[in-house]
């Protein structure tokens, strides 16, 4: 991602119910993408009721189509979604 220029801060969910870490990270940023790799996105779901997070501000990043994800199905989908955010900064050559 960076080389495209979108700077991305990453935490990785270890368990539930969720420490008050996540609750920070969150908190510290406009726009959290939650990678999952099934249909229903139950992790976005538990973060929303355990946490109240405003659906809008977590977008899923989903891949269920029974093969492992991959990071450039990731940054893919990461980098087509910062392009719509209206305060994202990529850089013109990603665009």
């Amino acid at each position: 991602m960076a080389e495209i220029g979108v700077h991305l801060d990453a935490l990785r969910l270890r368990g539930f119910p969720f420490s008050d870490e996540v609750t920070r990270f969150i908190s510290a940023h406009e726009t959290v993408f939650v990678v999952e790799q099934n249909r229903d996105a139950q992790t976005r779901t538990l973060v929303m009721n355990e946490l109240g997070v405003d659906p809008a501000k977590l977008a899923a990043v989903l891949n269920y189509d029974g093969s492992p994800v991959t990071a450039r199905f990731i940054t893919e989908n990461i980098a087509e979604r910062m392009r719509k955010l209206p305060h994202a900064r990529i850089s013109a050559a990603a665009q």
